[in-house]
């Protein structure tokens, strides 16, 4: 309990020290965290990623022949002798950066907005690398690696598609990453394992104290000998390695600045939505920089119970909750109704039994009366068929229908 209370307060110290290196005017008054937006912006990566691993299938499926097309010059892979371990040893590099982020998300009081903005930059980077490995195919930068088109046996488009849409499935399961056995060529401009590195560097570095200085300078050796590994696999060119580091670090820098900075949203709005449509949509609650307030685990759970209350009490409050409720009450009246309807038509049925029963009653008497007119004698003498062949006879031997029956 002693270990908590000194953790909270050494929180709470770096939590001042965070607001005090901001002028009053640039911190945000509105910090609505706003997970249904996250969500959205989850989404919007998951369809990204599907995207691009179905791009992926595509451009190798496209890929030059090395025998036709060997590797270009390049001033580094001409330079530096191929490493084997080396592109294994780049993902694992990004998978210690990873451990950092979630560990910085855990922590950090304002998660879901940051994490909404991990999700709207990288999907959209990642899908402007869709359109950049789909316009031109560069040839295999390394003699090492074993690229050619799959062959596909006879068949349908249908069919074809099915077991490309099969092979995309299993790099998005994998997320691209070759420890994890998948393996791509033609994917080149540009590298997607740069863009991992670099946005998971600079979200650390901003989304943490500056007086965290050891925790950053580890962060950026960290990307930059990942980009190392990547070029010393020979998996990629100098170019495509650096242009995916220029366009997520702009992207990146382009983002905050203007959600940072909303003056410059809102005197020319139009535009900002029109070339920045994610980043007003998701920063439209948020009016300046996001404060780097963390949490310790006792106050993580405090306010995760005071959520799921809040979340309860929200849906009992909202349109929802209403509308449930009267679904509840509609349902219930129409069990009732049910229940009537079916009592009264019971109660018809027992009506029109006494019914025809009394119907009975009467034609025997109306056929018994009938049958008295006529003697012993003249009963002996006609025959049957006689008998039947008179008109109110006849009329009364078959039983009456029960339209005659209501008139009667």
């Amino acid at each position: 309990m002693a270990d908590e209370i000194l953790l909270q307060n050494e929180l709470n110290a770096r939590n001042a020290e965070s607001l005090s290196n901001f002028p009053p005017e640039a911190k945000a008054s509105r910090l609505k965290p706003e997970i249904w937006k996250t969500a959205i912006a989850l989404g919007y990566l998951f369809l990204v990623t599907w995207v691009t691993a179905v791009v992926m299938v595509i451009v190798h499926d496209k890929v030059p022949d090395m025998k036709k097309y060997p590797p270009l010059p390049d001033l580094f892979l001409d330079n530096v002798p191929h490493i084997p371990w080396a592109f294994d040893m780049c993902e694992i590099t990004g998978s210690f950066l990873m451990a950092i982020w979630l560990a910085v998300l855990f922590f950090h009081k304002h998660r879901f907005i940051i994490l909404r903005r991990f999700f709207a930059l990288a999907g959209t980077v990642f899908l402007l690398r869709c359109f950049t490995m789909l316009i031109t195919s560069l040839s295999v930068p390394g003699s090492h690696l074993k690229c050619e088109p799959r062959f596909y046996p006879p068949a349908d488009d249908l069919t074809v598609w099915g077991r490309r849409l099969r092979q995309a499935y299993d790099i998005w399961s994998g997320a691209g990453m070759s420890v994890r056995g998948v393996r791509t060529c033609g994917d080149y401009m540009f590298s997607g394992h740069t863009v991992a590195l670099t946005l998971l560097n600079f979200f650390i570095t901003e989304y943490t104290s500056r007086s965290l200085y050891l925790l950053h300078i580890l962060t950026w050796v960290m990307n930059m000998f990942g980009i190392f590994f990547i070029l010393a696999a020979h998996e990629h060119y100098s170019i495509d390695v650096f242009i995916a580091f220029y366009i997520t670090s702009r992207l990146f820098l382009y983002y905050h600045t203007l959600s940072n900075n909303q003056a410059l949203m809102q005197t020319d709005s139009s535009r900002t939505r029109i070339w920045f449509p994610l980043l007003s949509f998701f920063e439209s609650e948020v009016d300046g920089i996001v404060p780097n307030e963390y949490e310790g685990p006792v106050e993580i759970v405090s306010n995760l119970k005071q959520w799921l209350i809040q979340l309860v009490i929200d849906v009992k409050n909202t349109s929802v909750g209403t509308k449930l409720q009267e679904s509840a009450v509609m349902g219930e009246f129409s069990v009732v109704r049910l229940v009537d309807g079916i009592k009264r038509n019971l109660s018809l049925i027992e009506e029109y039994k006494s019914s025809r029963q009394r119907l009975m009653t009467l034609d025997k008497n109306v056929q018994a009366g009938f049958l008295e007119e006529f003697s012993d004698s003249d009963l002996g003498r006609r025959n049957i068929a006689d008998l039947t062949g008179d008109t109110p006879f006849r009329e009364f031997s078959n039983p009456p229908s029960p339209i005659m029956k209501k008139n009667i």
